[in-house]
Formats: C-alpha cells, structure tokens, sequence
C-alpha cells in the first residue's frame, strides 16, 4: 500500500496509527460526519459499548484509542487514533501492535448495525452530544467571536460550518442518513496512515497493516487531487452584534491577497510578529501597554489565505481599540519591525517546531497537515525550521502589503461590570 507513511524515532516508547479518511464536505455531510465519529468511537460489532472498549484496551497494557474530526480548510478529515507500547518496553517483550491494528480494523469496518441501522438509543444520544458541544462554542464568547468571523470571512464555503456541524442539520439526521454517509466514508474519501513512534523491531509494519486491512485501506482519491477553491471576491464590512455581556469581543478578519505555496513561512513570522506570540506587537502594545485587552492574539489560517485577530475588551474602548489594532498592521506594512520582535517571532516558530519532534501525534499531524497544503510528502521538520530561519525582515515588509483589513466583527458588551 503506497498511502501508508513511516515516521520512526526510537526516543518514544510508544508507536502511535492515525487512519485518515478525507473528502470534500457540505454543512450536511459535516454534520452528519461529526455523528458518525461519535457514533464509531462508543461501539462496534465486537465491543458494544465504550466499557467494554475501554477494558479491552487496558488488557494491551493501556493501549489508547479515539477519534477526532477536522478540517483541511474546506476538507472534513475523520482520524482514528490508535496508540500502543513497543513490545521492547512490555514484560516478555509482549506484542500487542497486531491487537491493536483489528481492534482498529473492527472499529472502522465493522460497526454495530443491526439489520442495517445503528443503535437507535445511540445514535439519539450522541446527536445530543453533538448539539451540546456545538452550543458550548456559543457558551464561550471569545470562542464564538472567533467562530461567527470564520462564518463571515468564508461565507458559502464549507469552511464556514463548525467542525461539529451545524445544530440545525444534526438535529434533522436519521439513521439511514448516518448509514449512507459511512459507507460514502469508506468509498468516497482519500486514505491516508500515517505511523509515528518507536518502530524498531517493527521493519513489516507496513505488511502487518496491509495484512489485517487487507485491501480497505487502499484510497481512490490521491490527496494531489484535492483543490482549494478560495474565493476572489470579498466584500469589506463591519458586523456589530448585541448580547448581554459585560466583556466585548473585538474581532477582524484579514484576508491575504495573491499568496501563493512558497509564502507559508514568511506568513507565520508575520503573524507571530502581529499577534501570535508573547512578544508580538497586539500583545506588546494592544494588551500591555494600552491595557486595552485581558485577551488579545491572531491566528493564521494556512488553507484558506486569511488572518483572524480576536481581542477581549471592555465595550467603552471599541473606537481606540480599533485605533490602536490597525495601527499594528501599519506598522508592519511600514517596516516598523525591531529587531527584538523579528528575532523572538522567529524563535517562538522555531520552538514550537522543535517541539514537535517530542509527539508522535504532532509529527504526525504535522506529516498529514503538510501532504495536502503542499501536495507532497517530503518535506522535513528540519526543512521547515530552515525555512522560517530565512525568512528576512524584507520578506515581512512584502507579505504585508498582501494582507488587507475586510471585516471586523464586535459583540456584546451590553451589560454594566
């Protein structure tokens, strides 16, 4: 199988499967999506219930499983996880690895149906879960800040629908939904496996995983394939929404215009010097020095060519809080860059980046996350980090004259402290 990929480091103890199932999604198929991976993660044919999950797993030694839903920009990824000790760090050098690849097998390929349909109570009590964790990113203001400028800044495009799906469409899924929407997970999406972790003594694990999968894991969609469709035409705005809070969020959404693959590094030191570090110039000047918020930071959104800056502020300081933010990307734009904020932006990057190499799991995400923005598989953590250590103070100055102001969102605040 060609879609299988190796990262070995024998400092861990630990060998860490991620299954990856991707494909283009609608509101409805994301919603419906994020029931599913519920759904698998709490029973198959073999283990009905998340108990009996759970003891099977102790038995290999704490072996660790679950499933996780994300986006790729506008793709929906479905990852089950599975995680195992080396047999070199177990009594009588036990090897549970082919233990964990069929409980993984029976996980994904053999659910609970029965007479061609989930477990009704099931299905019911996991859609709830769903709308709750839908309805917590609602709970936390900042959060639904930061959410509602996803929506505005990506409006019509699947982006804009929450991971967990859109609370109106779970609500309205049937079983038979869920059953046509699995057997279009395993027929219609592109499979990717990565493996991480401490491989030695494990030079077949390509064979064992090909051997217990059988052909299933073979993928019809090659992840080249994949576009990235983002729109052109924008409309600047600025949305003000009333709730009865006493703190306001102060949200803008940046868009970069003509950026292209090679900007990816050059963008995150931007962004690490705006508003994405301790040391950037919204938490330096924004938070600190004009205590203007009790939160303030920016993120950038590698796939879909945008900045969204979020701030935590009182409701009588909206205008100079506005003042005092776009003066930060002026800045920039004018090279009011010290050599203080270049050099520690660049080292934060370069940090965080060394510290994946001490998780399986980022290294793998990180693998997966890299595949489908760049459309290969070579690159390297070390590649990476040599990238961002050439980026130039240059470099930030032209990067920021792509970045354009096209919303700002502000919420709440109605309520006296």
């Amino acid at each position: 199988m060609d879609n299988i990929y190796i990262i070995n480091n024998e400092k861990f103890k630990s060998i860490y499967f991620s299954i990856n199932f991707t494909s283009n999604a609608n509101k409805k198929e994301m919603s419906e999506n994020a029931v599913l991976a519920s759904i698998l993660s709490k029973s198959c044919e073999k283990y009905k219930t998340e108990k009996e999950i759970q003891e099977y797993l102790y038995s290999l030694y704490g072996s660790n499983f679950n499933i996780g839903v994300e986006k790729f920009g506008d793709l929906y990824n479905i990852e089950f996880r599975g995680e195992c000790i080396n047999e070199n760090y177990l009594p009588e050098k036990t090897d549970v690895v082919n233990d964990v690849l069929e409980f993984m097998y029976n996980i994904i390929f053999k659910p609970d149906l029965k007479d061609g349909s989930f477990n009704q109570e099931i299905v019911n009590r996991e859609k709830e879960n769903i709308i709750n964790k839908i309805k917590e990113i609602k709970d936390d203001k900042l959060r639904f800040g930061i959410r509602k400028m996803e929506e505005l800044m990506c409006k019509d495009e699947p982006f804009a629908t929450s991971v967990y799906g859109d609370e109106e469409e779970v609500g309205e899924i049937t079983n038979k939904d869920l059953v046509d929407r699995y057997k279009k997970l395993l027929n219609d999406s592109c499979v990717t496996v990565v493996i991480s972790g401490n491989l030695k003594g494990y030079d077949d694990i390509k064979d064992r995983v090909s051997s217990i999968f059988s052909n299933k894991l073979k993928s019809y969609i090659e992840y080249k394939e994949f576009n990235y469709n983002i729109k052109k035409e924008h409309q600047k705005e600025v949305v003000e929404e009333k709730l009865d809070t006493t703190q306001s969020i102060l949200a803008y959404g940046l868009r970069l215009k003509d950026i292209t693959m090679e900007d990816f590094y050059v963008l995150n030191v931007y962004n690490a010097i705006l508003g994405g570090t301790p040391s950037s110039k919204l938490f330096q000047n924004f938070r600190e020095r004009e205590s203007l918020a009790y939160t303030v930071r920016s993120r950038y959104y590698r796939y879909k060519d945008m900045i969204i800056i979020y701030a935590g502020i009182e409701k009588e300081n909206y205008e100079k809080a506005k003042k005092v933010l776009e003066k930060q990307i002026t800045d920039i734009k004018l090279g009011d860059i010290s050599d203080e904020e270049f050099n520690a932006s660049k080292q934060s990057i370069i940090s965080d980046l060394k510290e994946w190499n001490d998780s399986k799991i980022a290294l793998s995400k990180m693998y997966i996350s890299n595949m489908f923005a760049t459309k290969t598989n070579t690159v390297t953590l070390d590649e990476m980090i040599e990238r961002v250590n050439k980026v130039t103070k240059e470099d930030i100055i032209n990067i920021a004259k792509k970045v354009e102001i096209e919303k700002i969102f502000f919420l709440g605040g109605e309520l006296s402290a």
